[in-house]
């Protein structure tokens, strides 16, 4: 189910994706924090699926306006053990500790927490990190 927020004007087009960290000071006392950030959930990633076609609104952050945007979250790629990686399962997700820097984002993707609940749509390969094999998947966040 999608999620209405707003976003900056520049980044207000579908396919577009972000990570929400929370928010900035001004939007504290601003009188649309409610629809902008009270939908979102800090550390989670986003995907723009649909811009409404309604008036923009002025922000001090995004260089002067915003645009009322649809959203979900997207899939995400994840690196799991291999007895994991079974597609149209539920699993809890548990990161495994991987030491090589260019591996990092398959092993701690942003947008995911260690505990979320994720369904894994996808298996996509193998990685290896420590001499140990791992299976890439595709999940989606089950949200309880």
């Amino acid at each position: 189910m999608a999620i209405i927020t707003l976003v900056g004007e520049k980044l207000a087009r579908p396919g577009v994706e972000f990570i929400y960290y929370g928010p900035a000071e001004p939007c504290r006392t601003c009188k649309l924090a409610g629809v902008c950030v009270g939908n979102l959930e800090p550390g989670r990633r986003y995907k723009i699926l649909r811009v409404r076609s309604m008036p923009s609104h002025s922000c001090p952050l995004h260089e002067g306006k915003v645009r009322v945007v649809e959203v979900v979250e997207p899939s995400v790629e994840v690196a799991v053990e291999p007895r994991l990686a079974i597609a149209g399962s539920v699993i809890t997700l548990e990161f495994s500790e991987c030491g090589d820097l260019e591996k990092a984002d398959l092993f701690h993707p942003e947008g995911l927490f260690g505990g979320d609940h994720v369904k894994v749509i996808e298996v996509l390969g193998d990685v290896e990190c420590g001499g140990k094999a791992y299976k890439i998947v595709k999940v989606m966040r089950k949200k309880d």
